[in-house]
């Protein structure tokens, strides 16, 4: 039957979608999509075709929500793709890229579950799921090694299980088999092709293996020059052509005028999607966000990575026991030297145990972006439904593990070795939660500058938080600072717990109540920071900063 009498369902349609880049050569801009349009019918393989630097990468990055156009609208399941939608969609669909990156220090199984959970998985369920994705593509003996032990078919596999552990009804495959070897990347379209006929799923597939692009895809969309100017069947390319070699049709058009191909709007331009008697639009409810519940399960996995990562690493360990215990005991030696008193060791140690826990508690939560950024798996964690808050709060609570073990270690050593002795129970609990506090400000404060401008600001970012505990008086009163400067201090809420703490050592605070005015500071540049942080990430999609970071 003619696609003229079938009846079909749009899944996803986009309209006059831009997107430029800057040219550093020539000061100028590189259009890598020009007023796209497109049309995608439910349960079509769609292959999308073009030489490189065409924009199929950028249109995919687009309709996965991983890019924001500079202009264009796009619709799928009758929903706008726009960011306060971005979740309601993203439940909606995956994605597989060739040459996968994923957390390194994760065996393929933890990759799987960490991905699972973000998208809403947890306990048996989670489990059955992981089994079943490893089950399709023969990773079960691979379950228990890590990411970077696998060879690069193993990742592949692995990156096209992660693509459905959440059953998505659309899916995006950016070179699936890409780097393979003949005989598994035929075997590996076998079991895709197995997999969309049993789920009846949508695909749009980029490739430049024209044998792939003629067994699995039903038409074909070629696009030059940020522009789709060819869209049919492969049997009808064939015909128009005059001949069967689909890979002479793809040099034809990768050499072809494409203004000649791409009329006017008004004379039936080829890549705009019409919406024809026999086509409708398919709509589905918009899934629930899943509450309290489902953020505390993303969160959660965010945890359990951070915890693993601290596991496999040695070096995460050494911020626990090295540099803090340097510090503690240079200061505690000086110290001995200059032969402090009581007091002024209290306020001294007071900062030097600040310090060490503040400066642990912030790396981890720094960690959320910098983790992804090492193992170059950003996209793939940015595709699935979280917020802003999820990631920085799960290792949120690693860094407070990590900094009150280090807390209590230095405690210990100040105790035996200087005389130094904490003030009463209570007045130590709600000074390191305090100091917590501060350091997720901190740590958030680190993502922000590493998603603005990229890893080559990750020591100035360190260094930036170093700033804040130099100017909150940390081994010092702030009166020691020049005037306009004892303002600043004032302004942050570290000077405050460092007061209320100091009291008990006999010294004055600024405030009549500094344990309520960090506090309060706190809690507001925790409420600016997630703000920050959240225009930080708007900021990095539309910039293309994410997909830099992922490469």
């Amino acid at each position: 039957m003619s696609d003229t009498k079938k009846s079909f369902e749009i899944v996803l349609a986009a309209h006059g979608l831009c997107k430029t880049y800057p040219d550093t050569q020539s000061k100028g801009v590189i259009k890598a999509l020009d007023h796209l349009d497109l049309a995608v019918r439910e349960g079509e393989i769609l292959g999308i075709l073009g030489p490189n630097g065409a924009g199929k990468t950028t249109c995919l990055n687009i309709l996965a929500t991983l890019l924001l156009p500079d202009a264009g609208e796009i619709e799928i399941f009758g929903l706008r793709s726009t960011p306060g939608n971005f979740n309601a969609v993203r439940s909606w669909i995956n994605m597989s890229s060739g040459y996968p990156n994923y957390a390194f220090s994760l065996t393929v199984e933890e990759n799987l579950k960490f991905y699972g959970r973000l998208y809403g998985l947890r306990g048996a369920a989670l489990q059955r799921k992981v089994d079943e994705v490893t089950g399709l593509f023969d990773l079960q003996s691979y379950a228990r090694r890590r990411f970077d032990e696998l060879s690069s078919g193993t990742k592949q596999r692995l990156s096209l299980a992660k693509s459905l552990i959440n059953d998505p009804k659309i899916l995006f495959l950016d070179e699936p088999t890409i780097g393979l070897d003949p005989d598994v990347s035929l075997k590996t379209r076998e079991i895709i092709l197995d997999i969309l006929r049993k789920r009846k799923m949508t695909v749009l597939l980029t490739s430049h293996n024209m044998d792939e692009v003629e067994s699995m895809c039903a038409r074909v969309a070629f696009i030059q020059k940020g522009r789709i100017i060819k869209l049919a069947s492969v049997d009808e390319l064939k015909r128009l052509h005059q001949t069967d070699d689909l890979e002479k049709i793809f040099i034809q058009l990768a050499h072809s005028d494409s203004s000649q191909l791409c009329h006017s709007r008004e004379s039936g331009n080829p890549q705009t999607p019409k919406n024809t008697s026999n086509e409708s639009f398919k709509t589905l409810p918009i899934p629930k966000s899943g509450g309290w519940q489902a953020w505390f399960n993303r969160a959660v996995a965010f945890t359990i990575r951070s915890a693993i990562f601290a596991r496999r690493n040695l070096f995460v360990m050494t911020d626990v026991f090295f540099w803090p215990m340097i510090s503690l005991l240079s200061i505690g030696l000086m110290a001995k030297f200059v032969k402090l008193g009581p007091q002024t060791l209290g306020f001294v140690m007071t900062g030097t145990l600040a310090a060490g826990v503040l400066q642990i508690a912030q790396l981890d939560v720094g960690y959320t972006v910098l983790y992804e950024l090492w193992s170059k798996s950003l996209k793939h964690t940015l595709l699935t439904p979280i917020g802003v808050s999820e990631g920085v709060a799960g290792t949120w609570i690693i860094g407070m593990v990590r900094g009150f073990i280090a807390f209590v270690l230095l405690t210990c050593v100040a105790a035996g070795g200087f005389g130094f002795h904490l003030p009463g129970l209570l007045t130590t609990v709600l000074f390191l939660f305090g100091l917590f506090a501060c350091a997720f400000v901190l740590g958030i404060l680190v993502n922000v500058l590493i998603l603005s401008f990229g890893q080559k600001v990750e020591i100035t970012a360190w260094m930036f938080a170093q700033l804040f505990m130099i100017l909150c008086g940390m081994y010092y009163p702030v009166d020691m600072l020049p005037k306009a400067f004892q303002y600043l201090a004032l302004m942050v809420p570290i000077t405050h717990f460092l007061e209320f703490f100091r009291q008990a050592y006999g010294f004055k605070a600024h405030t009549p109540y500094p344990l309520l005015s960090g506090f309060a500071l706190t809690l507001l540049y925790i409420i600016l920071s997630l703000r920050l942080l959240g225009h930080a990430y708007t900021r990095a999609r539309k910039k293309g900063i994410i997909i830099r970071l992922s490469e």
